[in-house]
């Protein structure tokens, strides 16, 4: 999704405002292991401040994951302000807040792939409290227990128990 910026770069004008519905990428889905996504809105502006171009926008949309325990469906609003500096060229390199332009205009889906990554949650899950699933039996364990022996004992250690009986 590439955001014309030549107008503003030439002077022509000062502040560019700009919203689009963007679709997330299959590859990016798969990346971060994501199941599906809704659109994402996109609003924001462009405003050149003396030699510099500033970039702001915010987004929202949801992503439906699998909980990191039970497997259930999660779905994630995600919404988030960004902010960038525009430079046609870099002369310097400080930060890592800045955009490259080419040719006149940026693509935002790396900027909006990033952020995305970046606010995601560490571990994914449908409850704080999620006891997960069996591993023996593997039934959720959330909608019920199951009736697996809980004293199984790892094969390679079995021959420690019969020392203290």
């Amino acid at each position: 999704m590439n955001l014309e910026l030549s107008k503003v770069v030439n002077g022509l004008k000062s502040v560019a405002d700009f919203q689009f519905e963007v679709t997330l990428t299959d590859e990016f889905l798969k990346e971060i292991n994501a199941i599906d996504a809704s659109q994402f809105s996109i609003q924001g502006t462009v405003k050149k401040v003396e030699r510099q171009l500033m970039l702001s926008f915010e987004y929202k949309g949801i992503i439906s994951f699998e909980c990191h325990r039970c497997l259930a469906e999660v779905k994630l609003n995600l919404s988030s302000c960004v902010t960038r500096e525009l430079f046609e060229t870099l002369d310097r390199e400080d930060g890592d807040e800045f955009v490259i332009l080419d040719n006149g205009s940026v693509d935002l889906t790396p900027i909006l792939e990033e952020d995305i990554l970046l606010n995601l949650p560490l571990q994914i899950l449908c409850d704080e409290d999620c006891k997960g699933i069996c591993p023996q039996c593997g039934i959720n364990l959330n909608e019920g227990n199951c009736t697996c022996d809980d004293q199984k004992i790892d094969p390679r250690l079995e021959a420690l128990k019969n020392l203290f009986t």
